[in-house]
């Protein structure tokens, strides 16, 4: 299966750790997962150890692309690719010794190999118990690789020299960072970092783009990472990227097949190059007290302006989200609302701005990275602002919505946004 290769030619790219240094520790924490195999843990070496961490690592990463690909086939009621995806994951829970869910996904595969006679109904009862069942899995599984990171990173005495860490990787300018001063080199490893930790964001906005046949929204993810990859100087790759911008700028001719075939090479170079990043390790960035004073002092003035009010109703919306593309999304969606639209890029300049700002409706991501978005809500409530407040997510369970709810969140958009969706959330709580 096409699977199986795909994860062992991945193992030396998506490894959270290159050495396990407390073997007994990392064996106690995956111990603890019910559904992992604990006594096949405990009897491994530790270079078995390392291959298994980096194929829970893989499995986990791509779990929601398996996930996406299974239920789309399934909307569509083309069992066949349904009962492919599912062989997949279970290969993939193979992988990883989760033997409780591969026999329960192994049951429901025999069960409906008959594709002319499969019921859909009961289908659906599996899969919706199923999918939401290894979502839990793989969070947890994900949660504990970085907590075992984190563990084992502040265990190194000191990193190599970053300066050479760097060089290594070969789509990276390595004359660039030769000529770097350590200033300049401090402020790059932080873009780097930021690259790698945001990558998945683009990628999984750009597939669904591409998927929809939305190519506004291609293009305008296209340009996201063409921003990244000016940044982090990886030079050929971004020479891809500006090729495929100037030759799909007219919509109206884009030939999808190639368009496709240029996404799925130009995603798949991109995460082995994120991969790479990340395993070299690098040292967090932290600012200088100067300069994150300078921060604080300025965060009004880092809400932008995406676009005017230009009718009599106009109402001021803010969105709060990382990401500038999925601003300039909602843009698209609210071209024709006449509200005023402002974004900000991060939970803290949401706050700087509300200290002394009123605006209408807030649209909050729950992927913030500098603060947590349900403690965020309660500090916007304790600011004593009672206006709407959404959260846009691509995850979306029962557990979630009770969450959202608590939080004091009015309602939610999923991800990735279809212009209807917004257009209907905001004419519903701005009347």
């Amino acid at each position: 299966m096409w699977y199986d290769a795909h994860v062992i030619s991945n193992y030396s790219k998506e490894g959270h750790s290159t050495v396990i240094k407390n073997v007994q520790n990392v064996k106690s924490k995956l111990s603890a997962v019910s559904e992992l195999n604990t006594e096949l843990i405990n009897k491994m070496t530790d270079t078995q150890l390392l291959s298994y961490v980096q194929a829970l690592d893989v499995t986990a990463n791509t779990f929601p692309m398996q996930k996406e690909e299974l239920e789309y086939a399934f909307n569509a009621k083309d069992y066949a690719p349904v009962m492919q995806w599912l062989g997949v994951i279970s290969s993939s829970l193979v992988q990883v010794h989760a033997d409780a869910l591969v026999k329960y996904c192994e049951k429901h595969i025999d069960l409906n190999q008959d594709i002319e006679n499969i019921r859909h109904e009961k289908l659906k009862i599996f899969i919706d118990y199923f999918m939401p069942t290894l979502e839990v899995f793989y969070n947890d599984i994900h949660d504990l690789l970085v907590t075992m990171e984190e563990e084992e990173e502040a265990q190194e005495v000191q990193p190599a020299k970053v300066r050479e860490k760097l060089l290594t990787v070969s789509e990276l300018n390595a004359k660039t960072i030769k000529q770097m001063s350590e200033e300049e080199l401090d402020e790059y490893v932080g873009v780097l970092n930021f690259f790698h930790e945001n990558f998945h964001t683009q990628e999984n906005g750009l597939r669904s783009a591409v998927k929809i046949k939305h190519y506004v929204f291609v293009m305008q993810w296209l340009t996201s990472i063409e921003e990244s990859l000016t940044k982090i100087h990886a030079g050929h790759l971004l020479d891809d990227c500006r090729s495929q911008i100037e030759l799909n700028k007219d919509f109206n001719n884009i030939r999808h097949d190639k368009l496709e075939i240029f996404v799925n090479y130009f995603l798949s170079s991109l995460s082995m190059l994120a991969a790479d990043i990340k395993q070299l390790h690098l040292p967090k960035q932290m600012p200088k007290k100067e300069a994150a004073k300078a921060v604080i002092e300025d965060l009004k003035s880092e809400v932008e302006q995406i676009s005017a009010g230009s009718s009599k109703n106009a109402k001021t919306i803010l969105i709060v989200n990382k990401m500038k593309i999925f601003m300039n999304s909602v843009k698209s969606a609210l071209s024709e609302s006449g509200h005023e639209l402002l974004g900000a890029t991060s939970g803290l300049v949401a706050l700087g701005y509300l200290k002394s700002a009123k605006p209408d409706l807030l649209i909050i991501d729950v992927d913030l990275t500098d603060v947590d978005c349900y403690r965020l809500v309660k500090t916007i409530r304790d600011f004593g602002h009672k206006i709407p407040i959404i959260f846009t997510t691509s995850k979306i369970t029962k557990e979630s919505m009770v969450k959202f709810m608590e939080a004091g969140v009015a309602d939610f958009i999923a991800k990735p946004i279809v212009p209807q969706d917004v257009q209907k959330k905001i004419a519903k709580h701005l009347g």
